[in-house]
């Protein structure tokens, strides 16, 4: 965010993005766009689920959804009622089918306790060659509608950087684009955009897809027009990567890094000290409150933990950990030699190497702190890990 930068743009000129923004939105490429990737397997995280009693310690968890990230939660309807709306990107498989990478919404009418199965969402009035929209964040405006905020970009696939749209509904699946760009930035992509409706005030957060640059933060008297705030700086192991939450008198954010963590506000502009979410390890952390007050979490889960055939790693791929990783990470290579690059979050590889089979320690201490592409090629194809530099 830079002052004097009003991000509220309805006509967006590509030529007046900055070289940067270019660089930038090859990230997106790599680490969003993954039908881009035809080799690698799809989504093998799934979103988890837990409860609990208080704002910050939650019980056991449970696989919500297979093959999915990027939730957003939030309890929907009249004040007495108890039904739970939660959107996510999806990726059944097979893959680049009709469902895959869409925004799909699950339903909870009983306060969470139960779940329909998923549906894909249905947009109505993007901009003819938008990229489809990604990474959804939900709120109830006092009409009743349901309002999603969205990643997109003007062009497909994007050349001018990804910024932040709405859409509304009055049934949670069925959506009508709302005219114009709510949030745009000359140099930084807005991803992972979450909005909450706190004290008459729209509260707007939302990630540009370099740890370095923080995140943006914004406000807005009408949920559409929005002033960017000071950019909030990232470190290591904080990144206002997540979720907003109105928790009646208090204002919350849910984010993550090495571990996850919660932050509290009474007025959106001071926020208290960070609290850890306790043995809880994953990314893009939403939570909502029932009407028996139960706190419900759900988040991107570790990979591999689906137990489905398309989120299993199969006995060729090359497997990494830990991740996220600060000095060092160990690669298994199951045949006799693998292939290894590291791209960055340029699309630069800033890494290379060839491995022999067996188990190797790769010292990374030289790297960055931020988000990586592990590209692992072998005589039986090409394994692809998201890894998280500390």
């Amino acid at each position: 965010m830079r002052i004097g930068y009003s991000p509220y743009i309805s006509v967006k000129s590509v030529a007046m993005k900055t070289t940067t923004r270019v660089f930038r939105l090859l990230a997106v490429l790599l680490f969003f766009s993954f039908p881009a990737l035809a080799q690698s397997p799809p989504w093998n995280s799934p979103l988890i689920i837990r409860t609990g009693s208080s704002a910050t310690s939650f019980g056991t968890a449970a696989i919500f959804q297979d093959s999915s990230g990027v939730p957003s939660l939030i309890r929907i309807g009249s004040a007495s009622s108890d039904t739970l709306l939660c959107a996510f990107q999806w990726f059944p498989s097979p893959m680049n089918s009709a469902y895959w990478d869409k925004i799909a919404v699950k339903f909870s009418y009983d306060g969470g306790t139960t779940w329909t199965t998923p549906t894909s969402c249905v947009f109505t009035g993007l901009p003819s060659g938008n990229q489809r929209p990604f990474d959804p964040g939900l709120i109830q405006l006092s009409n009743g509608q349901i309002r999603m905020y969205f990643s997109s970009s003007v062009n497909n696939p994007p050349a001018g950087g990804v910024d932040t749209y709405s859409a509304v509904s009055t049934d949670g699946i069925h959506y009508t684009v709302e005219g114009g760009v709510r949030f745009d930035h000359a140099s930084f992509n807005a991803i992972d955009p979450t909005v909450a409706l706190f004290n008459g005030t729209y509260y707007y957060d939302a990630w540009t897809n370099v740890m370095s640059d923080g995140a943006h933060q914004a406000t807005s008297t009408d949920g559409l027009t929005f002033t960017t705030n000071a950019m909030l700086p990232y470190d290591n192991n904080h990144l206002w990567l997540g979720n907003y939450m109105n928790d009646g008198s208090t204002l919350r954010f849910y984010g993550c890094g090495n571990g996850m963590w919660m932050s509290s506000s009474t007025d959106g502009v001071t926020w208290s000290s960070y609290t850890t979410l306790a043995g809880i390890m994953g990314a893009d952390p939403t939570v909502a409150k029932n009407q028996a007050g139960t706190y419900i979490l759900i988040y991107t889960g570790p990979p591999n933990l689906t137990g489905m055939q398309h989120g299993k790693p199969k006995p060729t791929d090359v497997t990494m950990f830990p991740n996220p990783a600060a000095t060092q990470v160990q690669l298994f290579v199951p045949a006799d030699r693998a292939e290894v690059q590291f791209y960055n979050a340029a699309g630069q590889c800033v890494k290379s190497l060839v491995l022999p089979n067996g188990t190797h320690t790769l010292d990374i201490s030289e790297l960055p702190a931020g988000l990586y592409e592990v590209k692992c090629t072998t005589r039986d194809g090409l394994t692809t890990h998201r890894l998280v530099k500390r």
